[in-house]
């Protein structure tokens, strides 16, 4: 096999995972009964068009710069797939675009939480154009790469499912307080507070009228 067609391959192969990737982890899914049963079949050209319209200028640019920041070689292989096959180079983009609008959000909802989905992502991004590569030469060494890639996502999964436990548990512990101090004696309290101050209320009412 030719340089030429080992790169088209390679290139075919690393845009089905890049499409097929997790992505999806990312955007949410429509909910069941809002998917209409004459809704437009994936495959449709003719209605595909209206559903999946190309990405403007401005958001393929802030795409392919995502890509060429944080994963330089998903970028080039986007380029060669934008010469080859313009249609499924659309089509990629248009998934990583969902996915760059997915990271934004959670940017702004939870700065912390999205340095930590970025790093993820780019774990994800490399194992996919990786297993692309040892595909076709079933390389030792990429494998080990690789096998290292998925002890890294294990690793970062992991210490955000530990964050989370802490963040839980911090909560409950917050709540069990707030319970513990709803006892008898608490409730006791409040009502000679309430009690206090609406006789309090009532003789400066008598007071007033008196007058």
């Amino acid at each position: 096999m030719n340089r030429a067609s080992c790169l088209k391959l390679l290139i075919g192969f690393a845009t089905v995972l890049l499409i097929g990737g997790d992505g999806a982890a990312f955007a949410a899914e429509p909910p069941a009964d809002a998917v209409r049963s004459d809704s437009p079949k994936p495959g449709d050209k003719a209605t595909d068009k209206k559903t999946r319209p190309e990405l403007s200028e401005s958001d393929l640019t802030v795409t392919m710069a995502f890509a060429s920041e944080h994963h330089p070689e998903l970028a080039r292989l986007l380029e060669h797939l934008k010469k080859s096959r313009p249609s499924e180079f659309h089509r990629a983009v248009r998934e990583l675009n969902q996915q760059i609008q997915a990271l934004e959000k959670l940017r702004e909802r939870n700065p912390a939480r999205y340095a930590h989905q970025l790093e993820l992502w780019k774990n994800d991004s490399q194992i996919r154009v990786l297993v692309a590569k040892w595909s076709r030469s079933q390389d030792d060494a990429l494998e080990q790469e690789i096998r290292g890639l998925l002890q890294q996502r294990r690793d970062m999964k992991l210490a955000q499912l530990k964050a989370d436990q802490q963040r839980l548990t911090e909560q409950m512990q917050k709540l069990e307080k707030q319970i513990a101090t709803l006892s008898d004696s608490q409730l006791e309290r409040e009502w000679e507070q309430l009690a206090k101050r609406t006789n309090a209320s009532r003789k400066a009412g008598s007071k007033n009228s008196s007058n």
